[in-house]
């Protein structure tokens, strides 16, 4: 089983599902403020990577807006990198 601190870890090692660029975890499901993020939280679970200008975007403009402006699912796309963790482990 990954745990999710593993995996928050294996969402920071790809790069912005946008540009390609260097990523960092965006959390699809909000962890909260107040929080501690370095918990086993299952809100790490639905982080995807994106830039630090790509993170800032949709955090401003929204879910919905970011994915109409760059055609995409971003469920989707954390979906599918759980999925292949599951299934193939994490490789660094």
């Amino acid at each position: 089983m990954i745990t999710p601190l593993d995996y928050l870890d294996y969402i920071r090692s790809l790069p912005c599902l946008i540009c390609g660029k260097p990523g960092e975890p965006h959390h699809l499901e909000a962890v909260g403020m107040g929080r501690n993020r370095n918990r086993e939280l299952k809100e790490h679970y639905t982080a995807i990577p994106l830039c630090r200008n790509h993170h800032i975007e949709i955090e401003t403009v929204g879910l919905k807006a970011f994915e109409t402006k760059y055609s995409v699912n971003l469920w989707r796309e954390a979906m599918r990198l759980l999925t292949h963790t599951i299934y193939c482990g994490i490789t660094k």
